[in-house]
This record gives C-alpha cells, structure tokens and sequence, in this order.
C-alpha cells in the first residue's frame, strides 16, 4: 500500500513537473504579488522586462525624455501615470493621440483595455505609430505586459 501511495505520487509530481511551463501565471491567483494579497513572486514585472527594455529608451518614453508624448515608462510610479490617465496633450513632446478619448489603460477592464493596449497591437492603432518603434515586442514581453496590465487595471498590481 505504502509502494502504490509513492508510484501513485511520484507520478502526479512529475505530470505536474511537465506542465509548469505551460502554465500562464498570471491566471494563477495572487501570483503576481504586486500589492495583492497573495503575497506570491512575480512572474511578471513589465516595467523592467517590457518598458525599460524597449521603450524607456532616449527619444522616447525615457525619464525626463524630451518625446514620445511625455510618457514617462522609465521611472518609478508607471502603474499610476498609466491607469486612467491620459493620453498626453504634450505636443511638444510629439502628442498626437490626445483626442483617442481613452486612457492609457482603463480602470476595471479586465482584459486590460486602453491606448498602451492599442498601441502595441498594429491593427488597433488609432493614432500616431504602433510600439515598439524599435521593433516588435516578443510573444514573451507582450504575454508579460498583458498580464501586467491586467494586474493594474483590476487592483491586483499596484506599482
């Protein structure tokens, strides 16, 4: 009996082994452990592995950047200057989706919506370029910055 109980074990942790990597963490609840209660490890964090690779950059949406319409993805606080805000009338800092008639990301949109989604996905620009300008975001950052966004939107991240 106490044989079969280890097999029986032995065979759900490995079955379990194989599919982790399959599984989307941000579906997991409280994983994202950004400001939520479950206190889990990130899986995700979009400000490092989305923005400041690809678009806190000079020129573009870089602390105290002179473009990319004033938004700033580069600094501390990203979660605030995105929910419910915007978009940016900064023409000097080349604005041209202040009359979109949404923010950035919208509060409660669960998937995330708003113009940072929009902008990311080609077919649903509505104003200026699609992002990243410096090329296309991998599958893993736009998976990333997806869930992260949702995070934002719904509560669960708050940084």
């Amino acid at each position: 009996m106490k044989v079969r109980a280890v097999a029986w074990l032995s065979f759900v942790l490995a079955g379990l082994a194989a599919c982790a990597g399959e599984i989307d963490p941000s579906l997991i609840p409280g994983s994202l452990g950004q400001g939520g209660s479950g206190g889990g490890t990130t899986p995700c964090d979009a400000p490092k592995m989305v923005f400041a690779a690809s678009c806190a950059i000079a020129g573009c949406h870089a602390t105290n950047s002179s473009g990319g319409a004033g938004l700033d993805l580069g600094s501390a606080g990203v979660a605030a200057r995105l929910l419910g805000q915007g978009p940016s009338t900064n023409a000097a800092a080349g604005a041209l989706c202040s009359d979109a008639g949404k923010p950035y990301l919208a509060a409660g949109s669960n998937p995330a919506t708003g113009l940072l989604m929009d902008k990311i996905d080609a077919a649903k620009v509505m104003c200026g370029s699609s992002m990243a300008l410096l090329g296309q975001l991998t599958a893993t950052q736009l998976t990333c910055l997806s869930a992260w966004a949702t995070g934002v939107t719904t509560g669960v991240v708050t940084q």
